[in-house]
């Protein structure tokens, strides 16, 4: 395996993903199992851990996940638009941002680029 190093509210999402897949197989289980554990070795404080994963913010980024996982079944069928998934892709990203500045007091480094119309419309 490969370490990367990426902001957390990047890791969180990732474990928000993997809460998401691991009722669909073991091996998904596992897979957050074993994410769960190394991120939680990294925090070291278990009293910051358990407000982070049962924080409304970390909650979020499950739903804006199960959101994009829902609309992306529903775009292999026609069923909903590809603007539609892509809006869902955008919560999911301020669901990052708030996660972000909560629990880290810092911005994101990732940069999304073409969001410019829905942050006009909020």
């Amino acid at each position: 395996m490969i370490n990367l190093e990426v902001d957390e509210a990047y890791a969180f999402d990732y474990l928000s993903i993997l809460y998401i897949k691991k009722n669909f197989s073991h091996k998904s289980y596992e897979q957050w199992q074993k994410c769960f554990a190394f991120l939680q070795k990294q925090i070291n404080n278990n009293i910051f851990w358990d407000n982070i994963i049962n924080s409304g913010e970390f909650k979020s980024m499950i739903q804006a996940n199960q959101l994009t996982f829902e609309a992306v079944n529903k775009a292999k069928n026609n069923e909903i638009t590809a603007k539609d998934v892509d809006y869902c892709n955008y919560q999911r990203h301020i669901a990052k941002i708030n996660f972000q500045k909560k629990f880290f007091s810092c911005d994101i480094n990732e940069v999304k680029i073409g969001y410019e119309k829905y942050e006009s419309q909020n």
